[in-house]
């Protein structure tokens, strides 16, 4: 469950910070359009994991920030505390209840998640995603329904649902059946983010596992 909970969130970052390149108003330029305007976020989350019968199996609650390009923090507070940072280059994944730290490069994380792209000026959501919007506008958010193009995607659908122009939900469904919702609240866009909210002090007494060195 937690390798699919990083790789889920890493995938949602992902997305929000490609860079949008607009032209005609496809549902491809909309939603890059959306996401060109987020240059910072903070908010609160919910995320609940969903088994293949769309049994609830797993709930976590904490926040989230995100500056372009390439800073992220996402802290689960409960029920089992964890925090994923990342400056740009490196990734930190520090789980308090195992004691542990590990330090990824980000490119390593993008090779064990095929959707990851993180910053890349070359890239857009149009080359890695067939993206459409729902017909319906359930729970009064605009969906957008993102199919990624590699069959060994380890995310078989993305969706994204705004309201207001901010992105208010993300579900991601891997092959298996399985659903990741996650519900932002309390949001702010576009807000000064203090640089501390991007590095991590590594506490005292803890076993750290270095990846980026291999």
């Amino acid at each position: 469950m937690r390798f699919s909970f990083v790789r889920s969130i890493l995938v949602f970052i992902s997305l929000l910070m490609m860079t949008p390149i607009v032209y005609a108003l496809t549902p491809s330029s909309e939603l890059n359009a959306l996401l060109s305007s987020i240059h910072s976020m903070q908010a609160d989350f919910v995320q609940t994991i969903y088994d293949n019968r769309g049994k609830a199996v797993q709930q976590s609650y904490g926040q989230m920030a995100i500056q372009r390009p390439g800073k992220f923090r996402w802290q689960v507070t409960k029920p089992i505390p964890q925090l994923i940072i990342a400056n740009g280059a490196r990734l930190w994944i520090y789980d308090r209840d195992l004691e542990q730290v590990t330090i990824r490069a980000l490119h390593q994380a993008a090779g064990e998640t095929p959707g990851l792209l993180l910053s890349h000026e070359d890239r857009t959501l149009d080359e890695d995603y067939d993206i459409k919007t729902s017909q319906t506008a359930a729970g009064g958010l605009r969906w957008f329904i993102l199919s990624p193009k590699k069959p060994d995607n380890t995310i078989a659908l993305v969706q994204m649902g705004f309201a207001n122009n901010q992105i208010q939900q993300m579900k991601l469904k891997d092959h298996l059946g399985h659903t990741t919702l996650i519900q932002f609240k309390n949001t702010k866009i576009n807000i000064p983010l203090a640089s501390s909210l991007f590095t991590l002090k590594i506490p005292a007494n803890v076993d750290v596992i270095d990846e980026a060195r291999r």
